[in-house]
């Protein structure tokens, strides 16, 4: 009986110390759980604050793409846009160039009489459209062209991938405008004479449409989202000739509002900021709001003007000369139409361009001058090339001639 109760105090005892044991085990994993726990809470943390960040960002630079349509159609583009190719000089065989303009964030395209090329900032060409139009026009928006011919029937949309849009056309064209939003406008005239105005969603389906009446439209535009048309008709009233700028709200096809100049010649037609329209005369530079109520004017010096257009940043610039002496002024104004910046220059300007913070001015001895809007030193590039258009990114210039683009580093004059 001892011997039995003896076994049963050793059982009972090694329970209690396995007890005892397991108890102790489970203090000191309660007591280092929470340590790994907080450490991987710690980096879980980060980890998804990175994530959404990453996403965030994407997001805000992506803002313009965010449906299934127009994502599929960027990306396309951004994966065209890779390659290295040999470097500027880039030759190419037209030797009739109608335009030379910088495309999308860092590239440059060039329309010629037989393609309409894109080349990435190493010279790689991303593509080679050949369009087979007699007259062609490029306008284009952040990430698409519209190249259409004037005076036919062909008008198509393009971006570094190729063609994205064909428009089923029968009419010809009179003019066209591309807005970043995607929509895009064509004015046709028909065999009877009949001119009218169309416009079409990202997709190319036409969703308003609208016939003009006496007069002839020489120009139209849209708002960068689209929202709001404007075209500019020409026409005569009692011996004098008048231009009607008409402006519509886009969603619901009406006409929003109309004004009219005499005894003027338009140069262009756009819309600065969201809803203010920039009517550019010979004489006069007038801001209209979206119902055509004028808000600012302001005369110019001369009624006869080398150049006068709006850049990406909504600046107004005018190149002229005075008395046809040899020397030539450039003034630009901003969206309140105050004069921010004039610079006269000696020698005679073949082309001025804007990148929006910058002004690029080419002379006939192959010399381009760069000078930041409202700064007071002047940059100058010299080519080997006699450039018929120039194109500049801050103090980097493209100068374009026929068969040949050069890229020159601009240094302080």
């Amino acid at each position: 009986m001892k011997a039995e109760k003896e076994l049963k105090l050793r059982i009972q005892k090694k329970k209690i110390r396995e007890k005892l044991e397991s108890a102790q085990s489970v203090d000191e994993t309660s007591m280092s759980r929470p340590k790994k726990s907080k450490r991987f809470s710690l980096f879980g943390r980060i980890f998804l604050i990175t994530v959404f960040s990453l996403i965030l960002l994407f997001l805000i630079f992506n803002i313009n793409y965010l449906t299934p349509s127009k994502m599929k159609e960027h990306m396309k583009a951004v994966f065209a846009d890779f390659g290295s190719g040999e470097g500027y000089p880039y030759r190419f065989s037209s030797n009739d160039v109608s335009d030379c303009f910088s495309f999308s964030s860092g590239d440059i395209a060039v329309l010629t009489n037989n393609d309409l090329i894109i080349l990435n900032s190493s010279a790689n060409e991303v593509l080679q459209y050949k369009h087979s139009m007699s007259n062609p026009i490029a306008m284009h928006s952040k990430d698409r062209i519209l190249l259409y011919d004037q005076g036919a029937k062909k008008a198509v949309i393009l971006n570094q991938s190729g063609q994205v849009l064909s428009f089923p056309n029968d009419d010809k064209i009179i003019c066209a405008d591309i807005s970043d939003s995607g929509k895009s406008i064509i004015v046709t005239k028909d065999a009877a004479g009949k001119e009218v105005m169309s416009i079409y969603n990202f997709s190319g389906k036409k969703i308003m449409s609208w016939e003009k009446g006496n007069g002839y439209i020489i120009d139209c535009c849209l708002s960068a989202n689209g929202n709001l048309a404007a075209v500019g008709i020409v026409d005569t009233e009692d011996a004098v000739q008048t231009i009607d700028v008409i402006t519509f709200n886009v969603s619901n096809a009406k006409q929003k509002g109309s004004i009219q100049f005499k005894s003027v010649s338009l140069y262009d037609i756009t819309f600065i900021r969201s809803s203010d329209l920039a009517v550019l005369c010979n004489n006069k530079i007038n801001i209209l709001d979206a119902r055509c109520q004028l808000k600012n004017d302001v005369d110019l010096p001369s009624t006869v003007n080398k150049q006068l257009f709006c850049d990406d940043n909504a600046h107004i610039i005018n190149a002229y000369s005075l008395y046809n002496n040899g020397k030539y002024i450039v003034d630009v104004y901003n969206t309140s139409l105050k004069k921010v910046d004039s610079k006269e220059y000696d020698g005679e300007i073949l082309q001025v361009n804007s990148d929006g913070s910058s002004i690029v001015t080419l002379f006939s001895n192959r010399v381009a001058q760069v000078n930041m809007i409202g700064g007071k030193v002047t940059y100058r590039a010299s080519f080997s090339i006699d450039p018929t258009f120039v194109v500049s990114k801050s103090k980097v210039v493209y100068g374009c001639s026929n068969g040949t683009i050069e890229k020159v580093r601009s240094v302080k004059q």
